[in-house]
């Protein structure tokens, strides 16, 4: 296992939110119990935990399980992207309550838009596809009105960059595409690899059309399929790795974890309070 903080370690261990394990620490229902001497001697929940270190959530012992679930549901109209609403307001809690206690969303859809959303418990993937840097496609249908044709300057817009007033660089189609068209409306396909607040219904809007419904079939390699509305699906090995490829692979990832690991180690050397531990450990695997 590479060292992770507490709150992390805590978070790959239980169905706890950082909302709750927060709570869980104010209230004094965890305990660590370190292999070797720990740096510093009282925990806080960014200390880092070792493998062969105990944890503790109300005096039963929990340690990281292995991400296994991924799924995929067909986010229907009118839903909003959240894990429970206070207000009351329909959201993703009544398919939590059917999916394992350990999964999440990854990601939003705002509250019109429909299609793919992603549910796992891997958080080491949700990191990849939430960043832009990974550069992870997602694919938008958009149904506009009027008849939009292949040479419509205004798909060469998106592709050239949209300025959509949040004070950061253009955002930019990777390819855009007619599917239908008709006299009264059009569907067209976006191809995006950010996911800015609202970006695609900004995109459309200052490119000049006029937008009447958004959906999203795919991420990445991965298609939603023909699921209905409400419907979702496990998804199979070879999609999970496939999105995994997407994101550059799991060493890649773990390689990430080691060079944050180390350069975590490096300030800490930098203000002459080493962790002893730490620098052993990434001798060993760095």
């Amino acid at each position: 296992m590479i060292p992770r903080r507490l709150d992390k370690y805590l978070a790959d261990a239980t169905a706890l939110s950082r909302s709750q394990i927060k709570a869980a620490w104010s209230a004094g229902r965890i305990e660590v119990q370190p292999a070797a001497k720990a740096w510093p001697d009282d925990y806080e929940l960014w200390s880092l935990i070792f493998e062969d270190d105990a944890v503790f959530l109300d005096e039963t012992p929990v340690s990281p399980v292995e991400p296994s679930h991924y799924f995929a549901l067909h986010k229907p109209a009118g839903i909003l992207s959240t894990t429970h609403n206070p207000q009351g307001r329909d959201c993703l809690a009544p398919w939590l309550e059917e999916l394992p206690d350990s999964v999440f969303p990854v990601g939003r859809l705002d509250k019109p838009t429909t299609g793919f959303l992603l549910f796992t418990d891997d958080g080491n993937l949700c990191f990849c596809l939430l960043r832009p840097r990974f550069h992870v496609p997602k694919e938008y249908h958009l149904t506009v009105r009027g008849r939009v044709t292949t040479d419509d300057a205004r798909l060469a817009n998106l592709e050239a960059g949209i300025d959509i007033g949040d004070r950061k660089s253009p955002a930019t189609a990777l390819g855009t595409a007619v599917l239908k068209q008709s006299k009264s409306e059009s569907l067209l396909s976006v191809v995006v690899d950010e996911g800015r607040h609202r970006m695609l219904r900004r995109m459309a809007r200052r490119a000049g059309f006029d937008l009447q419904h958004l959906h999203r079939p795919r991420i990445g390699p991965v298609k939603m399929g023909s699921l209905e509305a409400g419907e979702y699906r496990r998804l199979g090995d070879e999609e999970v790795a496939a999105l995994w490829r997407a994101c550059g692979g799991r060493e890649a990832a773990k390689k990430r974890s080691i060079a944050a690991l180390a350069s975590q180690a490096k300030k800490w050397r930098d203000q002459q309070r080493p962790h002893h531990r730490l620098e052993r450990w990434l001798a060993m695997h760095g």
